[in-house]
């Protein structure tokens, strides 16, 4: 990974910044703190009605934080705005304006977060400082906490460069030609509300705008496909040893789970004992289908009462599920291992085969450990010349769940060009058509799989976005670029990503920042345990974007 120079270009420019610098430095660690300390997770223990009210907690402190520092503006005031669409659920996002001219810029960050998972390991909503090596350099700082780079960090960070540019044209009549916003999205993580607002107020679309949840710059996002894969079920007594339950915490689809958990039972007593005893050298030694595999860690608990014996798998690494292959490479996905192990018992005649077993065959059958789709490659691998070879189409198993009826896994898949159902004809935007061609993907995949299994999976997929695509010669895109090279005083990447952000479909904003890198494993741990945003990069991603309103106000 190349590293990233930290000095700015321009010595002399130190005083240009004061503004951004001071307000951060007196802000970011008090401010975060308090939106880090709300929950404002879905897909967990929180009901919908305590997010929303969390999610008002923080709208009506930053607003009072906002009222607060109006006394201090002699004549160009910050203005709170607002927007909802009912539409089965709520789409909601608010933000705080500047001016009342035509053009508009913006920046979009989002209040929502993924669940904080469970594990002793951290306290999710107590923001601390701690000293993490990045990027080959030791003892930087950190600030840790759900939320703290996904996305409540770079939230903080806008709404202070918004003051400071309050304070900078104060009076000015520039801001009489310029609209500067800065918006919050509430539901960025599960259904995002910009794309709706976008479509419902075009008038109110932003002529520039970032999307400040990603990594400095977005030239292109994967396709999303979320298919979820079943099997029936029907309680039955069982013969010998078989798998009774296995699953992962309820979550996200696009977040690796922070464990996956197993019961085994038996008929005999003995029998579980045995295994017991002897499961955890099974794993130790099982021969994965990659001699290199990293597996979770697993802890073993027998209860002989209850004759059940429980196999839990523990995650490392990222957790973000754009980015499957980082969490390969240097980490674990508890599912994605104990399955595997789980599937090769039931292939050894081990375990009596059932329909959790099945799945768990489903799996390892179709990707192993893999996340490429290196299994079927002519079914599911694919990359092409912008989601290059080793960044194409990735498959992260996420979810498991063992219900009365049904056995079902959920996939995050980010999709390269060669599985939409529309070829790109190399313009810009999203590719043209709504669909992939997974469902005819999956369809022969479960065919293949079924002519073999007692037990029949079956599937249902839908594509949630196609792929997006900016060319270098994007107007935003090179707005971006050039406040980057003045800031960092060299190009910025030109990055294609797995993750999908508010940016998609909208030629006009650009994802970037506030990473200066894009792998989001440990020290960062992007939608993970101990998720941590390194400081230095938040206070470069101010003076970028406080470089990029100034630029724009100036007209330049």
């Amino acid at each position: 990974m190349a590293s990233v120079r930290y000095s700015y270009a321009d010595g002399n420019a130190q005083h240009e910044y004061e503004i951004i610098d001071r307000l951060i430095e007196e802000n970011l660690f008090r401010e975060l703190s308090e939106i880090v300390a709300i929950p404002t997770y879905r897909g967990g223990a929180l009901s919908e009605d305590q997010v929303v009210n969390n999610l008002r907690q923080i709208r009506d402190s930053l607003a009072a934080q906002v009222e607060e520092f109006n006394l201090g503006q002699k004549v160009h005031k910050l203005e709170i705005f607002e927007w909802k669409q009912p539409v089965g659920h709520e789409y909601w996002l608010f933000g705080f304006r500047l001016g009342s001219g035509e053009h508009k810029i913006a920046v979009c960050c989002h209040l929502d977060t993924v669940p904080p998972g469970d594990d002793a390991s951290w306290n999710p909503f107590e923001l601390v400082q701690e000293q993490r090596d990045y990027m080959g350099n030791a003892a930087q700082d950190f600030y840790v906490g759900r939320g703290s780079i996904d996305d409540k960090g770079p939230a903080v960070v806008a709404f202070n460069v918004l003051k400071a540019v309050a304070r900078k044209y104060d009076g000015s009549d520039k801001l009489e030609t310029t609209t500067v916003e800065v918006i919050f999205d509430t539901s960025e993580e599960t259904d995002m509300a910009m794309p709706h607002y976008l479509e419902s107020v075009p008038e109110d679309n932003p002529d520039f705008g970032i999307i400040f949840d990603a990594s400095w710059s977005v030239r292109a996002e994967k396709g999303i496909e979320r298919p979820k894969f079943t099997v029936s079920r029907k309680p039955v007594i069982g013969a010998g040893l078989w798998i009774d339950r296995l699953n992962t915490p309820e979550g996200p689809s696009n977040q690796i789970p922070e464990f996956a958990a197993a019961v085994i039972r038996s008929d005999s007593e003995s029998a579980l004992a045995e295994l017991a005893e002897t499961i955890d050298v099974m794993y130790a030694e099982y021969a994965f289908d990659d001699s290199d595999y990293h597996r979770a860690e697993m802890t073993v608990d027998f209860d002989a009462a209850s004759r059940s014996l429980t196999l839990k798998t523990a995650v490392s690494g990222a957790q973000h599920g754009s980015a499957p292959q980082e969490n390969r490479f240097s980490g674990a996905n508890p599912l994605v291992s104990l399955a595997n192990f789980l599937a090769g018992l039931v292939d050894q005649g081990k375990f009596v085969s059932n329909e959790i077993g099945e799945m768990c065959r489903f799996l390892a059958w179709g990707w192993g450990t893999k996340v490429f789709g290196e299994h079927h490659p002519e079914l599911l691998l694919r990359d092409d010349e912008v989601f290059e070879a080793g960044n194409g189409t990735t498959y992260a198993a996420t979810r498991l769940y063992t219900r009365p009826d049904s056995v079902q896994m959920e996939l995050d898949i980010r999709y390269a060009i060669g599985h939409h159902r529309y070829p790109w004809d190399g313009s810009e935007g999203m590719l043209k058509g709504t669909t992939s061609i997974f469902s005819d993907v999956f369809g022969q995949l479960t065919v293949d799989f079924n002519a073999g299994s007692i037990h029949s999976v079956e599937v249902e997929t839908s594509t949630a976005a196609p792929p997006d695509i900016r060319l270098p010669e994007n107007k935003s895109f090179s707005t971006v670029a050039d406040a980057y090279m003045q800031v960092m005083g060299e190009p910025t990447p030109a990055r294609a990503i797995g993750g999908g952000t508010d940016a998609k479909g909208h030629n006009t904003l650009i994802a970037a920042g506030a990473l200066f890198t894009d792998e989001l494993g440990p020290p960062i741990n992007f939608h993970g345990i101990n998720e941590g945003a390194p400081v230095k990069d938040l206070k470069n991603g101010a003076r970028i974007i406080y470089r990029l309103f100034v630029d724009q106000i100036e007209g330049r």
